[in-house]
């Protein structure tokens, strides 16, 4: 042991030791548990042999070795001795703690990132005076609460995880055990096993206590548990009694005393010192992470991309940047919207949707008899391609009863009364079914009565009662003389018991598969006693019997029996130990007849079975003519396919059985090889083999398959622990319902992949035009969170816990190397994604245009209608006010560079005095421009080189406007964003109902009304998005509410998806060959089962290696997740290139008026204008503008201009719009959209619609 494993194991030593020192404190027997637990560990046998052995043992104790502890309250009951040496319990693994699942959350790297972003953007917000003064901080704190929100989430549910895996653990190691208690064997569970009790060890029986044997009849354990030694270990009495906990019964049978249990016991003290496993990733979880990672970096991709476009924008607008904006729609909000695009781009919840499935389908399951052991099954026994099944309990009811029979010569087709049988062979009879017999049964209260143990042996106690023979007293009466007992065994195909006779002779009693054992007589019995010899005639003779009642589908039992003298020279002493040389020379006295029904559900499930591409074979160790009759009537054997014996399979090479496989559908007395050999050559072809299996035998080929089923009620312990998956009722329906469940898993998960790629390509899409080709992004830092937490977290919850409907058994298996990902998946994705996209850019470019109320601010029209008001706020005065904004509007600095040579610009006239009054010499300079250059054209007069305070006022005018248009701008995007926002939520909503169906259907509905947790979580999605909208959230998430017609348009276009899907389905279904074909599913191949290789094998047992159950496989928290903040684009506006708004009527605002509308950029605007010079003759340029404006009136009209000159040198009518000042101007492609700030009675005047 390395030293870091030593304190724990100091500790838990010193925990063990304190607590023997109070059971010593408390004990009221003669040994205590100290002592008796120092005598276990270090096997004592002289310590053993002081206290008299197992007899001086038990009577310390308290108990009896034939009849075990009592039910009663005393020192002899259970309670008692419970309370004296402990439980046979171990600690359990502590609840998860929920703040350590919230650390694991929070400790993936975007979400870090984005916290830390988050805190820097509320701390600037808060620091800078500006920023407070507009809220710069709410953003970040608003960011910081929804990524709190779904690091919560994602906590929650990788805890409710925890827990119901930590419950299905439980359950997983809960066996039940025969014991002797109050002179009888009971069942009970291994948790209420006590120091003293009486435990009956039988072949495949796992060991729940430690103890020593006192009775053991060939007993063999494997230890490897332990001490990892692989070779089996004989028990017995005299020369090794010691057993230990987690050990199995390889071979025989045997009584153990109970010395220790719980954390006393070998097992209890190696749990104490070992950790439990980590766990490993199913293969579908392999495989969705690999396709969250591609997803992620193309992710990564359009995040980087869109913060390089966002800030080259932002340098260049801010002429290499402005430390004071940086967190105003500048670098800090460009990275926090980059971070968030990373994290909706990765679909973390890919593998979250998985384990959910998979948690919720196990839990389901059991609900029908599937108990999963290993989370890997569910997923792959979907894909199963052939089950291999037994044939007793499994096809079959399991209830044996004796029908007919042959006894002593004479046959009777039912059971015959007592009478009709010779006193001799009732006897045989009695003592042959009484002892050479582990089983037994339990007579309940309401009459039934309930087999334990071998089905075939509880059938020869049924017999033994209708022959009024009591089983329970034979075996009171005779098991002192019993010798030893041979155990059945696949190989030997039966199984016997030596008594020794009050003679002194030595009797065996010997039972099995009636061929076999005929093979082994050399005499049958006569009704008068005597014998007559088994020659060959009459060897066939009793065959053809055998196969006459075998094919009308009875099980053969043959009893017979052979005397030995109690000595004899010529035997070697350990002749009795071989029982392949005792079971000769026999004389048979009875064949029985054992009738066990087909399940009245199996011939149904077969054929569902069948229509669902998945063959079904028969391996049993019956007669194959019993085999044949229960396959043909469960539908398994049909005229075209063949049924084979097990030595006639085993004596085939391979390259021979290899093309009968697929003919191949009854393997009958079959050995576990047999089956093992059969399952690697199904799987060498490429198949998906799921295997049943109740022997210890049956393990190699339970490990071997694909999947493994245990039957739960005739399995052993050793089958189980080799076991997948246990059916709990041995039902082969209910393998059936685990095919379902499988498929239902994967469907599911395709399900959520479709719905939520298609939302992951939207929002890479929107985001990279947002960023590249101008405006604002369509959707913000929070809005995309609040998408991320629908698609990762809720959509997850709701399209992974939907039930299975048969339809799935429609198609044939997905089998071993079909994609995840299909082409039908692909258009679907591509579809939900386009009409999303269409909807999306339709409001953020359309909506504007088509309708005024969504019109946005252009900068021409900010400049001109609002500087006044901005400078005023900002301290200047009135003087300054009208001059700077007449400057900025309509100079060229930013705005109206094209209006610069024209009346409208205040510079113009100054710049025409000033050419006049200093180049009055030369007609040809009177005329000259003003100068594009700012300061040159600002500082009339002063050197070139030299500002004037002018030029600095403009300067930081212009700073403010910038910093106020950015604001206004993207506030009066609020209300086409808002029906944006809620429109694309309710397509969500609307897509998650079509992603319900995959393939060409078109009932989205079916089966809704039992999905309450997919409907519980569409209407919490829908009333979250209601608050968001309609309440004062609506500020966090920069939206404002809606009225009624907006509503309805949203309810239409989310609910639009629906018959958009039904539209490309009904196409789709015009252009496949598969239109009309019940196999709807056929779409979602990505190959065919027929075309499936062994290549897929090693992944798909991956996760089936380490045979445990799954717990937390990721964090649970939203690694991916996106929203934007969008970056303001100086682009250019409608206003720069057509009809410019005219000022008047803002006297009021002390903004310059102007009566003249023109078009911006008509080269021939200025001379058309211009007059003479001077000041003085500038009312008189401007009387024939006067007039033209009293004729423009407040209706728009229009009007062709004169071809002009174009950039490229040709020329193109231009169309003047004219315009009222309150009139709205609509974006044109490619630019940012605006509309016009107008005071609120314009607003209000103007829009009886309301807004």
């Amino acid at each position: 042991m390395t030293s870091a494993a030593e304190p724990s194991s100091d500790a838990g030593a010193m925990a063990v030791d304190m607590q023997r020192v109070a059971q010593d404190t408390d004990c009221p027997y003669p040994i205590l548990p100290s002592v008796l637990y120092k005598m276990n560990e270090e096997k004592d046998g002289e310590k053993l042999a002081k206290l008299g052995g197992a007899a001086g043992l038990a009577k310390a104790l308290d108990t009896d070795l034939h009849s075990g502890l009592g039910e009663v309250a005393g020192l002899g009951g259970v309670v008692a001795h419970r309370e004296a040496y402990g439980p046979n319990s171990y600690p359990s693994k502590p609840p998860p703690s929920f703040l350590l699942m919230l650390v694991e959350a929070a400790k993936d790297p975007m979400i870090i990132i984005l916290l830390v972003v988050a805190l820097i953007t509320i701390v600037v917000g808060a620091a800078v005076p500006e920023q407070r003064a507009h809220h710069g901080w709410s953003e970040g704190v608003a960011v910081l609460g929804t990524a709190l929100i779904v690091i919560f989430i994602g906590a929650g549910q990788d805890y409710s995880k925890e827990l119901q895996f930590m419950k299905l653990n439980a359950l997983k190691d809960s066996i039940d055990v025969k014991v002797r208690r109050g002179g009888r064997q009971v069942l009970v569970p291994n948790t209420e096993v006590v120091v003293g009790d009486v435990l009956l060890l039988d072949t495949g029986d796992k060991v729940v206590a430690d103890g020593i044997v006192f009775e053991a009849h060939g007993l063999v354990l494997d230890e490897a548990s332990l001490t990892g030694e692989s070779d089996p270990i004989k028990k017995d009495a005299e020369h090794d009694p010691w057993v230990r906990s987690g050990t199995t019964v390889n071979e025989g049978s045997g009584y153990m005393l109970v010395l220790a249990v719980g954390v006393n016991s070998q097992w209890g003290k190696t749990l104490m010192l070992v950790s439990e496993a980590g766990d490993d990733q199913t293969p579908l979880q392999e495989q969705l992470t690999d396709v969250a990672a591609k997803v992620s970096k193309m992710g990564v991709l359009v995040a980087v991309v869109c913060f390089l476009a966002l800030l080259i924008k932002w340098l260049i607008i801010n002429k290499g940047g402005d430390v004071s904006k940086i967190n105003d729609n500048g670098p800090l909000q460009f990275l926090l919207y980059a971070i968030t695009i990373t994290v909706v781009s990765i679909p973390e919840g890919l593998p979250l949707a998985v384990t959910l499935t998979l948690a919720y389908s196990m839990k389901k399951m059991m609900k029908d008899n599937n108990f999963v052991r290993v989370l890997s099954a569910c997923e792959t026994m979907g894909g199963a391609t052939a089950i291999c099944s037994d044939k007793t309990g499994t096809l079959t009811e399991n209830r044996m009863t004796v029908v007919e029979g042959w006894f002593a010569g004479t046959s009777y087709g039912s059971v015959p009364q007592p009478e009709q049988l010779s006193p001799l062979v009732l006897d045989l009879l009695k003592y042959n079914c009484a002892l050479n017999n582990k089983a037994f049964l339990e007579d309940k209260d309401n009459g039934v009565i309930n087999f334990v143990g071998n089905r075939t042996e509880c059938a020869l106690l049924v017999l033994l009662r209708k022959l009024g023979i009591n089983y329970v007293t034979v075996r009171e009466e005779r098991e002192p003389d019993q010798v030893q007992l041979y155990g059945f065994s696949s190989a030997r195909k039966m199984a016997s018991v030596l008594l020794r006779e009050p003679s002194g002779q030595l009797r065996l009693y010997n039972k099995g598969a009636a061929e076999w054992v005929l093979r082994r007589c050399t005499a049958l019995l006569r009704p008068d006693g005597s014998t007559e010899p088994m020659d060959p005639r009459k060897l066939e003779e009793m065959i053809t019997l055998v196969t006459s009642m075998a094919k009308r589908g009875l099980r053969c039992i043959c009893l017979s029996y052979r005397d030995y003298p109690a000595t004899d020279p010529e035997r070697p002493p350990d002749f009795f130990e071989d029982a392949d040389k005792v079971d000769n020379g026999l004389i048979a006295f009875a064949i029985v007849g054992i009738k066990d029904p087909v399940r009245p559900e199996v011939p149904a499930a077969v054929a569902t079975c069948q229509a669902a591409g998945i063959v079904v074979r028969m391996v049993t160790g019956d007669n194959i003519h019993t085999a044949k009759h229960i396959a043909r009537e469960c539908g398994i054997l049909t005229d075209d396919c063949m049924a084979m014996e097990g030595p006639v399979f085993r004596g085939m090479p391979a390259g021979d059985l290899i093309p009968l496989l697929p003919k191949l559908r009854v393997l009958a007395r079959s050995s576990p090889e047999d089956k093992l050999t059969l399952v690697s050559l199904l799987k060498k072809q490429g198949e998906v083999v799921a295997v049943t299996g109740d022997g210890t035998n049956d393990a190699p080929a339970l490990k071997e398959s694909d999947v493994g089923l245990a039957m739960g009620i005739a399995g052993t312990e050793v089958a189980k622990e080799a076991a997948d998956i246990i059916i709990l009722d041995d039902n082969f329906s209910s393998i059936v319902k685990s095919v379902l469940w499988g498929r239902c898993v994967y469907i599911n998960i395709r399900k959520f992949l479709v719905f939520q790629l298609s939302i992951n390509l939207v929002a890479m899409i929107s985001a990279a035009v947002g960023a590249l080709y101008g405006g604002v992004p369509p959707l913000n830092v929070l809005q995309l969170l609040w998408v991320n937490m629908i698609m990762d977290t809720l959509a997850a919850l709701a399209l992974a816990t939907e039930d299975p409907y048969p339809e799935l058994l429609a198609d044939k298996p997905h089998g071993r190397s079909e994609p995840i990902i299909t082409g039908l998946m692909y258009m679907h994705m591509l579809v939900a994604a386009m009409y999303k996209l269409f909807w999306l850019f339709a409001c953020l470019y359309g909506l504007p245009r088509v309708i005024d109320s969504y019109a946005v601010i252009g900068q021409d029209e900010y400049y001109r209608d609002s500087c006044v008001g901005v400078l005023e706020d900002k301290g200047f005065n009135a003087t300054m006010q009208t001059q700077l904004c007449g400057i900025m509007a309509w100079c060229g600095f930013p705005r109206g560079a094209l209006e610069r040579e024209t009346l409208l610009c205040p510079l113009f006239d100054p710049w025409v005095t000033y050419h006049t009054t200093h180049n009055s010499t030369s007609s040809s300079n009177r005329f000259l421009p003003v100068p594009t250059d700012q300061q040159a054209a600002v500082c009339i007069g002063y050197p070139s080189s030299e500002s004037c305070p002018l030029n600095e006022e403009l300067l930081r005018a212009q700073k403010d406007m910038e910093k106020a248009y950015d604001r206004d701008m993207m506030e009066s995007y609020k209300p086409a964003l808002s029906v944006l926002f809620n429109a694309f939520i309710l397509a969500q909503v609307a897509n998650a109902f079509v992603s319900r169906r995959i393939g060409l259907e078109m009932n989205f509905f079916k089966g809704l009304s039992h999905s309450h947790v997919f409907n519980t979580i569409m209407v919490l999605i829908t009333a979250l998005q209601v608050i968001i909208m309609q309440t004062p959230v609506s500020y966090v998430f920069k939206v404002e509410p809606l009225n009624g017609p907006e509503w309805g348009a949203c309810i239409a276009i989310g609910v639009g998806a629906i018959p958009f899907s039904w539209l490309v389905r009904l196409l789709a279904r015009a252009a496949l060959p598969m239109a009309g074909s019940q196999s709807w599913l056929a779409g979602l191949r990505g190959s065919r089962a027929s075309q499936i290789t062994a290549s897929g094998a090693a992944p798909m047992r991956l996760a089936a290696q380490g045979r445990s159950l799954s717990g937390r496989t990721i964090s649970g928290v939203p690694a991916a997740s996106s929203a934007t903040l969008g970056g303001t684009a100086g682009s250019k506006s409608l206003s720069g290139r057509s009809a410019s708004s005219g000022l008047g009527g803002n006297s009021g605002n002390n903004s310059p008026s102007f009566a003249l509308k023109t078009m911006s950029g008509h080269p021939n605007a200025a001379q058309q204008l211009v007059g003479a010079a001077g000041g003085g003759a500038r009312s008189s340029r401007l009387a024939p503008l006067a007039a033209t404006a009293a004729a423009a009136g407040g209706a728009s009209k229009s009007a062709v201009l004169p071809a002009v000159a174009d950039g490229a040198g040709g020329s193109s009518s231009l169309q003047v719009m004219r315009m009222g000042s309150s009139t709205r101007v609509a974006p044109e492609p490619g630019t940012t959209p605006r509309r016009t700030v107008t005071p609120t009675s314009a607003w209000v005047g103007s829009e009886p619609g309301g807004r």
